[in-house]
């Protein structure tokens, strides 16, 4: 790569910055929006001695990077939790746990809870058996001194235990098998009061008021907003009491509170574990050679007599679709192939990547596995790969799918949306790319993944929202970005090469119908741009409310479904 590089004309302490601001990224991955601040848009190389230091900064990833990185990064180290058996012996636990259960009684491994107050005893067998008759989770209170309170935990199954508290559990032991109590460490979901409602046998309008009590209101205020009288609200306060157990309204605020938290963790793990099951039975990869050679990986989804599908993967994707995309075609009749294109994943790298080159490669694929009426679809930056292919597959090509379509055009400015302004910078220095993307390969995690997402979604609440209600989201985003990576970071850094040198790419030549799917709220691949490179192409365009770059994974089985009509 260096014996290509051009002398620079940008000034050599502009380009040392992006260097040093290099270091930092590779030491703290989430620094990475410090480059937005150094990467200018001049496009200039440097010189071959500064790559070499750019290069540096991988060794500095590889040093740094923490045993709690990775797919199956711990959450959250800092709740207390206690393996139990299934008969209730204690098998593990951490120091958390150990200090909250140090004033109720005694733990000892390979024995039972010795608890000071009887009453424990009993609320903890009656919550084991009705964990290990129901899915989900249980509420359990145990009670200590008057001046503390009663301290609240949730009995789940063990299974939950390793990625909800970054349990370093020992192998010998089998936590699928036994039931985790986890205690909160002091974002509300749903589940908290379903789980309160069933633990506590509380009546739809106690949780309602328990609702409103959490979140501040007095007594009065809530009875106003329940259209109820104060005496009921009072009546149903004292119901709540006797049934939790409690004393004073204070304790009653702290115990929502501090099981909200973990209310989301323990509901957000179950369904990333769920996700994980599902994302390891993914069809598996299969492989073509190419005419000069080299290997293109690709999956199959859906009905293998069915209508072809090929679609296109984002520029930091791979031919992992969201789970239940094999039960989707098979139920709408659809034949799904998505290649990893050169590069990517595990197909081989093209020494002259470009649009046309990718399009020649799916015309072959589509040639071997013998795809003939074929139907596209493109995600983010496949949009371009996606038309390029169309336009080759001439008649061959049914319609094309633009979801949240990204052009080869220079990105937007958007205000306050860091991944835009990283994008566009990134695009016009290409020579800090693969030392880049070679550090977010070593360094990825779900929960540093989830974090970049959520401040990029600053301006979508929509997405926000969908992040909030699908926590398993980011573990198929870990995946998904992980495959695209997991042999190097050469197909993400020429696919951004390419966006830059075809921004006069002519799709003039295309024949099939063009449909475009877009979230209202995308101010990552906003629609504008998208509209103004297809120009009257587009023969219809949909823009989906209430939503912004999560547009496709909302609404995927609609966009299939369209695919298939």
């Amino acid at each position: 790569m260096a014996g290509q590089l051009r002398e620079s004309a940008r000034p050599p302490g502009d380009a040392r910055l992006v260097v040093e601001t290099m270091y930092q990224v590779a030491a703290d991955p989430e620094a990475w929006e410090q480059l937005v601040q150094v990467l200018d848009d001049d496009g200039q190389e440097p010189t071959p001695e500064l790559v070499r230091d750019l290069a540096l900064s991988e060794d500095i990833a590889r040093l740094t990077q923490r045993r709690d990185e990775g797919p199956n990064a711990a959450r959250r180290p800092d709740l207390g939790w206690v393996l139990l058996s299934p008969g209730r012996k204690a098998l593990a636990w951490n120091g958390a746990a150990a200090e909250i259960l140090g004033g109720m009684g005694e733990l000892a491994e390979g024995r039972a809870i010795a608890f000071d107050d009887p009453a424990n005893d009993e609320a903890l067998a009656q919550a084991c058996a009705r964990t290990q008759r129901q899915a989900g989770q249980v509420i359990v209170k145990l009670d200590r001194d008057d001046e503390e309170g009663p301290a609240f935990a949730y009995l789940t199954r063990g299974g939950a235990l390793a990625g909800v508290a970054g349990a370093d559990l020992p192998d010998s032991l089998d936590a699928e098998a036994g039931l985790a109590l986890v205690f909160p460490a002091a974002s509300v979901t749903n589940s908290l009061w379903a789980s309160i409602r069933e633990s506590f046998g509380l009546t739809p309008a106690e949780v309602r008021l328990a609702r409103k009590l959490r979140d501040g209101r007095t007594l009065q205020d809530a009875a106003a907003e329940l259209a109820v009288s104060v005496n009921t609200v009072r009546n149903q306060l004292r119901a709540i009491f006797d049934k939790m157990g409690l004393k004073r309204q204070s304790d009653l605020i702290r115990a929502l509170t501090e099981l909200s938290s973990l209310a989301g963790l323990i509901d957000g793990q179950e369904r990333a574990r769920a996700q994980e099951l599902e994302l390891l039975q993914a069809p598996p990869l299969k492989f073509v050679t190419l005419s000069d050679g080299r290997r293109l990986a690709y999956r199959e989804y859906g009905d293998p007599l069915g209508q072809p599908l090929l679609a296109f993967h984002e520029g930091l994707g791979s031919s992992l679709l969201p789970p239940g995309s094999d039960r989707i075609g098979r139920e709408l009749g659809l034949r799904i192939v998505c290649a990893e294109r050169p590069g990517f994943g595990q197909s081989d790298p093209r020494e002259d990547y470009s649009f046309e080159g990718v399009a020649a490669d799916m015309v072959e694929l589509c040639d071997q596995i013998g795809l003939e009426r074929v139907r596209i679809g493109g995600v983010l930056s496949g949009a371009p790969s996606a038309i390029q292919t169309a336009i080759a597959l001439g008649d061959r090509a049914v319609k094309v799918q633009l979801y949240s379509g990204r052009p080869p055009r220079a990105p937007e400015f958007t205000p306050g949306n860091p991944l835009v302004m990283f994008r566009r910078g990134i695009e016009e220095n290409a020579w800090v790319l693969e030392s880049f993307f070679a550090i977010l390969r070593m360094r990825l995690s779900t929960a540093m993944l989830e974090r970049i997402v959520r401040r990029s979604s600053v301006h979508s609440p929509g997405d926000l929202d969908y992040l909030d209600s699908h926590p398993e989201t980011s573990t198929f985003l870990t995946a998904y970005i992980g495959e695209a990576l997991a042999r190097s970071s050469r197909g993400p850094a020429d696919e951004i090469r390419a966006f830059r040198r075809a921004r006069n790419m002519d799709i003039g030549a295309l024949r099939a119908p063009l449909i475009v799917w877009h979230g209202e709220q995308d101010h990552f691949a906003p629609l504008a741009p998208l509209l103004a490179f297809l120009g009257d192409r587009a023969s219809e365009v949909h823009v989906m409310p209430d939503i912004g770059h999560m547009m496709m994974l909302k609404h995927w089985r609609s966009l299939l479904a369209d695919a298939a009509a």
